[in-house]
């Protein structure tokens, strides 16, 4: 009798009575809920760091020049000529692309999350704003430049909005690095539950193991059958994982009113399909390589 080391993984026919392990039987489960576990740490990842690529984009190479209200005179706010004086400073500093005053309506839509609902008189100050847009590798002297415009009108302030993503992109990173550490972790506990389980198997089985390798069945042959059935646990796994995950994200679509084939959210379907696929591969060789380690060095009994 031949035994061949080919393996046809979707041949459910083994040597042993895989089915008979009480440990076997929630496999499946546990690996499906670990592939689950590391697709949702992964797209969790990815999130935050799209979310905060777009504040980046959004945040810098912009600056605001605010000035207060009532600072020039009684109840006065900025002349036409010193609108035309800051313009004029702002558009001949080294970096500066455009400037743009904003109007009071578009000052009134910035106040309007805080204001609420609450009835805005006629004669409300409202501060003078001038939208800036600068060169992002152009390194501007912002002290230099509120010096300059100090002259004109006091009060001045400049927020860079960069400063204010500053803060934002450390905590993205922080999470993003949680989310990598995370998803390391639960792969190596797959392979630490399918080197136990192989290991447990391979005790509890034992005698036909010996009976095997009597009739001429080599290790690689033997090796082979964890391959298969771990391959065919992988994919009952990974139809688990890939179910439970495209719930999830349809459901936060959802709930969150984007788009179901929104670019991100295609992007996070296809990583929640392609993470069991991996796993699957990751289990199959870690249950052939377990079993030959064991085989190869009689560890496989107690």
């Amino acid at each position: 009798m031949k035994f061949s080391s080919g393996e046809f993984y979707f041949n459910l026919n083994y040597d042993f009575d895989f089915s008979s392990d009480k440990s076997n039987k929630f496999l499946p489960f546990i690996i499906g809920f670990l592939m689950y576990s590391v697709t949702i740490a992964l797209i969790s990842g990815l999130f935050t760091h799209n979310l905060t690529s777009g504040w980046k984009d959004a945040l810098t190479g912009r600056i605001t020049v605010e000035f207060q209200s009532n600072m020039t005179g009684a109840n006065e706010s900025l002349t036409d000529r010193q609108n035309e004086e800051i313009i004029k400073i702002i558009k001949s500093t080294e970096g500066i692309k455009s400037v743009r005053k904003l109007r009071e309506t578009d000052v009134l839509k910035i106040l309007e999350p805080w204001l609420s609902s609450t009835a805005i008189p006629d004669d409300f100050p409202f501060p003078v704003i001038f939208d800036v847009e600068t060169d992002k590798d152009a390194k501007i002297d912002l002290l230099l430049l509120t010096e300059k415009l100090s002259k004109i009108s006091q009060g001045v302030r400049i927020h860079d909005h960069a400063n204010w993503y500053a803060p934002i992109m450390k905590i993205s990173n922080g999470l993003f690095g949680f989310a990598m550490i995370l998803a390391i972790l639960i792969f190596a506990t797959v392979g630490a539950t399918v080197i136990f389980i192989t290991k447990k198997t391979l005790e509890v089985h034992q005698n036909t193991v010996k009976i095997l390798q009597l009739i001429g069945a080599n290790n690689s042959y033997i090796a082979a059958q964890f391959k298969r059935y771990y391959f065919a646990v992988g994919c009952k796994s990974s139809l688990i994982s890939i179910f439970c995950s495209f719930l999830t994200i349809g459901g936060v679509a959802f709930i969150s009113s984007s788009e179901i084939l929104d670019v991100n959210t295609v992007k996070y379907a296809i990583v929640a399909t392609l993470l069991p696929l991996i796993t699957t591969i990751l289990v199959m060789n870690t249950s052939k390589n377990t079993a030959l380690f064991f085989l190869r060095n009689d560890k496989w009994i107690n």
